[in-house]
């Protein structure tokens, strides 16, 4: 008996030899159709039954694979509600960390290419996404996380950080503070770029001067960034009364530094974070802080690549701007003799 390789079958059906393999590796852009079609040509012919079964039962994956540009940032901490999430729905969350580098995040892709994720959850790390959009190369759906993507023809979760400063800046003007700095670290990223367009515009309506403070070195460093941007701002001319910092890593490094320097938080000076991340809840530090809602951003990322399983047809690109919410603790205090 003749053995028969898939380009016998796609000479059979005069389809392309790549239309046959992803058939029967069960690949999301060939029409179910056409799949069945090609199964039932290929058992007709004697391609082995084996093969095919491996083949669908491989393409079967219960996982959904995350790739994060720096777990040590709070997208590693969405993992920890979206792995309860996919849990409570029998499925496994396959994780890789490209540590920001273009390299290593197509090399996890790849990985999870292999291993048949039946979705790809990604806080990429740029803007340019054409190497990632060419290797899933439609085999499943990608959602991506964070800011750097919101192509409305793309599936994305994102925070509203416009949003979240508005809230921060309304809340420490309540308190009575009008000298408010702002500090940054050197990674321009997407959230970053508008956090502090949005802190330029709300103190300017005030009527106040938005004082930034972002720091020169782009080591990853965020606690040693905040230390380094207290020095500046005390050296500074003006007496700040508050500091906001754009990541509550920057705020637990600004936090070290003043005590460093036997300055109370709140007596001598209030500072306010933004991301509520588990470092911000700690007795030591007790941070108020912008907290992005995690259990809402992992609901959304489950929902969109479950819809892509719960239909055959082509799904309309989803989108949702989630909005962060002031977390109050002890941080930051009313100036006496303000008012509301």
């Amino acid at each position: 008996m003749k053995h028969v390789t898939i380009k016998t079958i796609a000479k059979e059906m005069n389809l392309s030899v790549s239309a046959i393999s992803k058939s029967l590796n069960n690949y999301s852009d060939i029409n179910e159709s056409t799949k069945e079609a090609v199964v039932a040509k290929a058992l007709e012919l004697g391609y082995s039954p084996n093969m095919i079964a491996r083949n669908l039962v491989k393409s079967a994956s219960n996982s959904i694979g995350v790739v994060v540009r720096d777990s040590s940032t709070i997208y590693g901490e969405i993992l920890k509600p979206l792995s309860q999430a996919a849990l409570n729905r029998n499925l496994t969350i396959v994780m890789g960390d490209s540590n920001r580098s273009k390299e290593r995040q197509l090399s996890h892709i790849k990985a999870m290419i292999e291993s048949r994720v039946m979705g790809l959850v990604i806080a990429p790390v740029d803007t340019d996404i054409e190497d990632i959009e060419k290797a899933v190369a439609n085999r499943f759906p990608i959602v991506y996380l964070g800011g750097h993507v919101t192509d409305p023809k793309k599936n994305y979760v994102a925070v509203d950080c416009d949003n979240g400063v508005i809230q921060a800046v309304n809340y420490l003007y309540s308190l009575g503070h009008r000298n408010i700095a702002l500090v940054a670290d050197a990674k321009a990223t997407a959230s970053t770029r508008t956090k502090l367009l949005a802190f330029k515009r709300e103190m300017k309506i005030r009527g106040l001067e938005p004082d930034t403070f972002i720091d020169r070195i782009d080591d990853g460093d965020l606690i040693r960034a905040g230390k380094d941007q207290v020095e500046r701002i005390l050296s500074s001319s003006k007496q700040f009364t508050a500091i906001f910092a754009v990541k509550d890593m920057l705020a637990a490094g600004i936090m070290q530094a003043l005590k460093d320097r036997n300055l109370s938080v709140p007596e001598d000076i209030s500072v306010l974070g933004y991301d509520g991340a588990e470092v911000s809840s700690f007795p030591m530090i007790n941070l108020t802080t912008i907290a992005q809602p995690k259990a809402e951003i992992a609901k959304h990322i489950l929902d969109i690549i479950l819809s892509h399983q719960d239909s055959n047809r082509s799904q309309e690109p989803k989108h949702y701007l989630v909005s962060p919410k002031l977390i109050e603790r002890s941080s930051c205090k009313r100036i006496e003799g303000s008012f509301k």
